[in-house]
């Protein structure tokens, strides 16, 4: 029987989530892989490499969100969701006070919550009436999402909000057969890091490591939990909300 599956992925063309469109063909060549970005050049290649579907959307656009959405029209619901974009405060060739709490400017504060939160949750209104019991979403969050990030602290801020919403909406998708999972991962390789933290001392993750947590939190016996990844040879394990006692500690 032909795989029917249907992976969504957003900030797809580069990072942790080229990584997952990548994995996922090579995995399930007959499921459908609809990636997800701003970047275009890199979303022609993409679908040359791997052979996934490509559209464009702004995570942060309603617009563009409505698009995705007639574009599932003739390609079926969506079973598996990995929402994944993300930046931080500044560009990656800023230097790092440009990071700091007090030099933000209101412009790049409304850009980064529009990728970071809106980005999820938009995606999660125009996906979650289409998708169907035995479906499964990751949220792709941070390590800064479940503790300080000095760094960058408005970064920290929106990946807590994206944390707090994984952990609120476990219960009531659970009643839906929806599992929602929060992967929060230290550094990893991808374009988001400021170019002042690459050194020779520093070490970082993988992206294709990360895309194999992913890919097993979509089918993990958990719901609404955090799963945190901080080092490439050690697995995810849950960090647990206050009162949260129950289910699995780490993959095992």
């Amino acid at each position: 029987m032909a795989d029917k599956s249907v992976w969504l992925v957003t900030g797809a063309t580069s990072g942790i989530g080229a990584a997952v469109v990548r994995e996922v063909r090579k995995r399930y060549p007959e499921a459908h892989v609809l990636a997800l970005d701003i970047n275009d050049t890199a979303g022609a290649d993409l679908v040359a490499e791997t052979g996934a579907d490509y559209l464009h959307c702004d995570v942060s656009s309603l617009d563009d969100w409505e698009n995705v959405v007639v574009h599932l029209e003739s390609i079926g619901a969506p079973t598996h969701v990995h929402l994944n974009a993300g930046i931080q405060i500044a560009p990656p060739d800023a230097p790092l006070s440009e990071y700091t709490f007090e030099a933000a400017t209101l412009e790049n504060l409304e850009k980064m919550m529009g990728v970071n939160v809106n980005g999820v949750v938009y995606g999660l209104r125009a996906l979650l009436p289409l998708m169907q019991s035995g479906s499964a979403i990751v949220v792709t969050a941070s390590l800064a999402g479940v503790a300080p990030y000095a760094t960058d602290p408005l970064y920290a801020m929106s990946k807590h909000a994206v944390v707090g919403l994984v952990r609120s909406l476990g219960g009531p998708l659970d009643k839906r057969g929806i599992l929602i999972n929060a992967l929060c991962p230290g550094g990893v390789a991808t374009n988001i890091i400021p170019d002042e933290q690459k050194t020779d001392e520093a070490v970082f993750m993988t992206p294709e490591a990360l895309a194999d947590e992913a890919i097993w939190l979509m089918g993990a016996d958990e719901n609404g939990r955090t799963w945190a990844k901080v080092a490439e040879d050690k697995p995810v394990f849950v960090v647990r909300a206050p009162g949260d006692k129950g289910g699995r500690h780490s993959r095992e």
